[in-house]
């Protein structure tokens, strides 16, 4: 019976370390962007959700796309010029190169008037490209408009996470800065412990608790802010020992949002920090200075720098 026993144990160790090593992977794909993570039983449709993938695919696939389908409507439309014989004036006979030029020339509504339809189905044909033209150029330029114009946020955190003890309080800090020369406005911060956590069925889960931070709210982002953390009685991290929080593959995880002065635009950036990523008694160095002139200068090439503090 004890032979039982320690073999049920065994196996049950086993299996929450595998569901363990599974939730881990996947929490480890949730930093790597959607590129790289298969829904299974959730098609991802790219033409029922077209507008939301031509804003987010890369600079390069978009431009391939957009050259790709520029090609194929003009020589679709190249091809059924072809099918009305002599009602292109200009065009030669079997010359694919002069019906697709002048396709292109249709499509984009600039017509140089060596080229231009004299019959019936010539001029059907161009009121459709004329049409589909007006339309393709609108969602382009509203399409390059858009990728141009999302709010993207030009924050930095630092490296590593600081645990450090002064005067007996301890407590854990964070710094971030702000890269770019506008400012950000009404900063709102959190910072969460995620931890993989057994619950009451038996089955893991992630789980997240919130940090209490000093200072949540910045009114105006310029350069460099610490972000603190007490360690106090009312902080998770006070009862949990390190090697709990390396059993639970615990990290902290940092979020932001704020509102661009220069475009009006709210802006988000976060980034996490695993526990082999904590720094022991050390502090931040400095990287704010006075000039001379009364001009102030940021270092940004110490900022994720550290001296020991203890």
């Amino acid at each position: 019976m004890a032979h039982e026993t320690g073999t049920a144990d065994t196996g049950t160790a086993r299996s929450r370390a595998s569901l363990l090593n599974r939730l881990r992977h996947h929490h480890a794909l949730e930093d790597r962007g959607h590129d790289n993570i298969v829904r299974l039983g959730q098609a991802d449709r790219v033409w029922s959700d077209l507008y939301h993938h031509a804003l987010t695919m890369r600079w390069s696939t978009f431009l391939l796309w957009s050259l790709g389908f520029y090609t194929v409507i003009n020589v679709v439309f190249a091809l059924l010029y072809m099918t009305a014989p002599g009602q292109i004036v200009g065009a030669r006979a079997g010359h694919f190169s002069d019906f697709l030029f002048f396709s292109v020339q249709t499509l984009s509504t600039v017509g140089y008037g060596l080229l231009a339809p004299v019959g019936l189905r010539a001029h059907a044909i161009v009121s459709v490209e004329l049409l589909a033209g007006m339309l393709l150029n609108a969602v382009a330029t509203g399409l390059v408009f858009a990728r141009f114009s999302r709010p993207r946020a030009r924050v930095m955190f630092s490296n590593r996470a600081l645990l450090r003890t002064d005067d007996g309080t301890t407590h854990l800090s964070v710094r971030m800065a702000n890269r770019r020369l506008s400012p950000i406005l009404s900063v709102d911060v959190e910072m969460f412990l995620a931890r993989l956590v057994v619950q009451p069925n038996g089955r893991l889960a992630r789980q997240f608790v919130p940090l209490v931070l000093v200072q949540s709210h910045i009114p105006v982002l310029r350069f460099a802010f610490p972000l603190l953390h007490v360690v106090d009685d009312t902080s998770p991290l006070r009862t949990l020992s390190a090697a709990e929080l390396r059993m639970e593959d615990a990290e902290i995880i940092v979020t932001l949002t704020g509102t661009d002065e220069m475009s009006g635009q709210s802006v988000f950036a976060r980034t996490a920090y695993g526990f082999d990523q904590v720094l022991h008694n050390h502090r931040f160095v400095d990287i704010i200075d006075a000039a001379p002139n009364g001009r102030i200068t940021v270092d940004y090439t110490r900022f994720h720098a550290t001296e020991d503090g203890s």
